[in-house]
Protein backbone atom coordinates (compact mmCIF):
# COMPACT_ATOMS: atom_id res chain seq x y z
CA UNK A 1 0.00 0.00 0.00
CA UNK A 2 1.45 3.34 -1.02
CA UNK A 3 0.35 6.47 0.74
CA UNK A 4 1.35 9.55 2.66
CA UNK A 5 2.87 7.55 5.50
CA UNK A 6 4.26 4.55 3.57
CA UNK A 7 7.28 3.02 5.25
CA UNK A 8 6.70 4.88 8.52
CA UNK A 9 5.89 3.31 11.86
CA UNK A 10 2.87 4.67 13.72
CA UNK A 11 2.35 4.00 17.42
CA UNK A 12 -1.35 4.52 18.17
CA UNK A 13 -2.31 4.56 21.84
CA UNK A 14 -5.90 3.63 22.62
CA UNK A 15 -6.08 1.83 19.28
CA UNK A 16 -8.57 -0.76 20.52
CA UNK A 17 -11.61 1.46 19.97
CA UNK A 18 -12.98 4.89 19.05
CA UNK A 19 -10.64 7.57 17.71
CA UNK A 20 -7.58 5.39 18.27
CA UNK A 21 -9.03 2.55 16.20
CA UNK A 22 -10.10 4.89 13.39
CA UNK A 23 -6.62 6.45 13.37
CA UNK A 24 -4.89 3.05 13.30
CA UNK A 25 -7.05 1.92 10.38
CA UNK A 26 -6.37 5.10 8.40
CA UNK A 27 -2.62 4.77 9.00
CA UNK A 28 -2.66 1.10 8.01
CA UNK A 29 -4.63 1.87 4.86
CA UNK A 30 -2.15 4.61 3.99
CA UNK A 31 0.90 2.33 4.20
CA UNK A 32 2.26 2.72 7.75
CA UNK A 33 3.34 -0.19 9.91
CA UNK A 34 0.97 0.24 12.84
CA UNK A 35 1.67 -0.61 16.47
CA UNK A 36 -1.57 -0.54 18.42
CA UNK A 37 -1.26 0.00 22.16
CA UNK A 38 -4.20 -0.48 24.48
CA UNK A 39 -5.00 -2.08 27.82
CA UNK A 40 -8.00 -3.73 26.12
CA UNK A 41 -6.47 -6.83 24.50
CA UNK A 42 -9.64 -7.90 22.66
CA UNK A 43 -10.20 -4.46 21.13
CA UNK A 44 -6.54 -4.04 20.19
CA UNK A 45 -6.33 -7.45 18.56
CA UNK A 46 -9.56 -6.78 16.69
CA UNK A 47 -8.06 -3.56 15.28
CA UNK A 48 -4.94 -5.50 14.21
CA UNK A 49 -7.16 -8.01 12.36
CA UNK A 50 -9.06 -5.19 10.66
CA UNK A 51 -5.82 -3.64 9.40
CA UNK A 52 -4.35 -6.97 8.29
CA UNK A 53 -7.59 -8.00 6.56
CA UNK A 54 -7.33 -4.77 4.53
CA UNK A 55 -3.75 -5.65 3.50
CA UNK A 56 -1.88 -3.53 6.05
CA UNK A 57 0.73 -4.36 8.67
CA UNK A 58 -0.04 -4.13 12.38
CA UNK A 59 0.83 -5.53 15.77
CA UNK A 60 -0.72 -5.24 19.21
CA UNK A 61 1.06 -4.15 22.39
CA UNK A 62 -0.88 -4.56 25.62
CA UNK A 63 -0.12 -1.43 27.64
CA UNK A 64 -1.72 1.12 29.91
CA UNK A 65 -0.02 4.45 29.17
CA UNK A 66 -0.89 5.66 32.68
CA UNK A 67 1.68 3.18 34.04
CA UNK A 68 5.18 4.50 33.32
CA UNK A 69 6.86 1.10 32.93
CA UNK A 70 4.20 -0.07 30.49
CA UNK A 71 4.47 3.16 28.49
CA UNK A 72 8.26 2.76 28.26
CA UNK A 73 7.90 -0.87 27.17
CA UNK A 74 5.28 0.16 24.60
CA UNK A 75 7.65 2.70 23.01
CA UNK A 76 10.49 0.18 22.97
CA UNK A 77 8.27 -2.37 21.19
CA UNK A 78 7.04 0.06 18.55
CA UNK A 79 10.14 1.51 16.82
CA UNK A 80 -6.82 20.42 26.03
CA UNK A 81 -7.85 23.83 25.39
CA UNK A 82 -10.96 24.48 27.47
CA UNK A 83 -12.19 24.01 31.02
CA UNK A 84 -14.90 21.63 32.19
CA UNK A 85 -16.75 22.05 35.49
CA UNK A 86 -16.42 18.93 37.60
CA UNK A 87 -13.63 17.53 35.41
CA UNK A 88 -10.57 19.12 37.00
CA UNK A 89 -8.22 16.14 36.72
CA UNK A 90 -9.33 15.34 33.16
CA UNK A 91 -8.95 18.95 32.02
CA UNK A 92 -5.57 19.32 33.75
CA UNK A 93 -4.28 16.29 31.86
CA UNK A 94 -5.48 17.76 28.55
CA UNK A 95 -3.91 21.16 29.24
CA UNK A 96 -0.71 19.36 30.25
CA UNK A 97 -0.64 17.67 26.85
CA UNK A 98 -0.69 21.06 25.12
CA UNK A 99 2.29 22.30 27.13
CA UNK A 100 4.13 19.01 26.74
CA UNK A 101 3.56 19.12 22.98
CA UNK A 102 5.09 22.58 22.67
CA UNK A 103 8.08 21.85 24.90
CA UNK A 104 8.84 18.47 23.36
CA UNK A 105 8.55 19.94 19.86
CA UNK A 106 11.22 22.51 20.69
CA UNK A 107 13.48 19.89 22.28
CA UNK A 108 13.33 17.51 19.31
CA UNK A 109 12.98 19.86 16.32
CA UNK A 110 16.70 19.89 15.49
CA UNK A 111 16.64 16.06 15.43
CA UNK A 112 14.00 16.12 12.69
CA UNK A 113 11.25 14.91 15.00
CA UNK A 114 7.93 16.74 14.81
CA UNK A 115 5.55 16.66 17.74
CA UNK A 116 1.94 17.77 17.49
CA UNK A 117 -1.25 16.98 19.40
CA UNK A 118 -4.79 16.67 18.17
CA UNK A 119 -7.43 18.04 20.55
CA UNK A 120 -10.78 16.52 19.60
CA UNK A 121 -14.14 18.00 20.46
CA UNK A 122 -17.28 15.91 20.89
CA UNK A 123 -16.60 12.80 18.79
CA UNK A 124 -19.04 9.88 18.55
CA UNK A 125 -17.10 7.39 20.66
CA UNK A 126 -18.03 5.01 23.46
CA UNK A 127 -16.91 7.65 25.98
CA UNK A 128 -19.23 10.30 24.54
CA UNK A 129 -22.09 7.78 24.36
CA UNK A 130 -21.54 6.99 28.08
CA UNK A 131 -21.71 10.72 28.91
CA UNK A 132 -24.98 11.05 26.97
CA UNK A 133 -26.45 7.83 28.43
CA UNK A 134 -25.42 8.92 31.92
CA UNK A 135 -27.49 12.08 31.61
CA UNK A 136 -24.59 14.51 32.11
CA UNK A 137 -25.50 16.20 28.83
CA UNK A 138 -28.07 15.40 26.17
CA UNK A 139 -27.07 14.67 22.60
CA UNK A 140 -29.13 17.69 21.52
CA UNK A 141 -27.21 19.98 23.91
CA UNK A 142 -23.92 18.55 22.70
CA UNK A 143 -24.87 19.21 19.07
CA UNK A 144 -26.13 22.71 19.94
CA UNK A 145 -22.74 23.55 21.49
CA UNK A 146 -20.92 22.72 18.24
CA UNK A 147 -20.82 25.62 15.75
CA UNK A 148 -20.66 23.07 12.92
CA UNK A 149 -23.98 21.63 14.19
CA UNK A 150 -23.11 17.97 14.73
CA UNK A 151 -20.97 15.52 16.67
CA UNK A 152 -17.71 14.54 14.96
CA UNK A 153 -16.72 11.11 13.66
CA UNK A 154 -13.58 9.20 14.75
CA UNK A 155 -12.43 9.07 11.12
CA UNK A 156 -12.36 12.88 11.01
CA UNK A 157 -9.80 12.88 13.82
CA UNK A 158 -7.86 10.05 12.21
CA UNK A 159 -7.52 11.97 8.94
CA UNK A 160 -6.07 15.00 10.75
CA UNK A 161 -3.59 12.79 12.61
CA UNK A 162 -2.57 11.19 9.31
CA UNK A 163 -2.00 14.63 7.76
CA UNK A 164 0.09 15.81 10.71
CA UNK A 165 2.28 12.71 10.47
CA UNK A 166 2.72 12.94 6.71
CA UNK A 167 5.39 14.85 4.81
CA UNK A 168 2.65 17.29 3.77
CA UNK A 169 2.89 18.71 7.31
CA UNK A 170 6.70 18.72 7.40
CA UNK A 171 6.81 22.33 8.65
CA UNK A 172 4.25 21.82 11.42
CA UNK A 173 5.49 21.15 14.95
CA UNK A 174 4.47 22.17 18.46
CA UNK A 175 0.81 22.46 17.53
CA UNK A 176 -2.01 21.44 19.86
CA UNK A 177 -4.61 21.40 17.05
CA UNK A 178 -8.30 21.61 17.89
CA UNK A 179 -10.43 19.36 15.70
CA UNK A 180 -13.71 20.24 17.29
CA UNK A 181 -16.23 21.67 14.85
CA UNK A 182 -15.32 25.22 15.93
CA UNK A 183 -16.02 24.67 19.64
CA UNK A 184 -12.83 26.37 20.92
CA UNK A 185 -13.20 29.22 18.40
CA UNK A 186 -16.41 30.42 20.08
Amino acid sequence: MAGRVSGKVALITGGGSGIGRATAIVFGRDGAKVAIADYNRDGGEQTVRMIKDAGGQALFIEANVAIAKQAEAMIANAAGLIGLPGGTAYVASKHGVAGLTKSAALEYAKSGIRINAVCPGFIRTAMVERVIDGGSISEEAMIASEPIGRIGKPEEIANVVLFLCSDEASFVTGLPMPVDGGYVAQ
